[in-house]
């Protein structure tokens, strides 16, 4: 009997719990509404800048201006390979 009357106790909480969802949930219906609405606007917005961003124009230097800073560094390193090869010829 005991047995009865806690499942019975515990299948009217959860009802209760049910119930109280489902009033929860009429009574913030405008607010749920206007996060779902938030929601897709920024989702449009996302697809919006992908469309954008998935075709950069291409970019050309203005004026046509070499960039310098790279072709210093790959000088630079060719220079220091040629020294460690004379430096690992001088050794041998």
């Amino acid at each position: 009997m005991l047995a009865l009357l806690c499942t019975m106790l515990f299948a009217a909480a959860a009802t209760f719990a049910i119930g109280a969802i489902v009033v929860t949930m009429q009574g913030r219906r405008g607010q749920i509404l206007a996060l779902i609405a938030e929601y897709r606007t920024l989702q449009r917005d996302r697809e919006f800048l992908f469309h954008i961003t998935a075709h950069p124009a291409p970019s050309t230097p203005v004026g046509g201006v070499p960039q310098t800073r790279r072709l210093m560094r790959r000088a630079i390193r060719r220079g220091e390979a040629v020294r460690v090869v004379r430096v690992l010829r001088a050794a041998a």
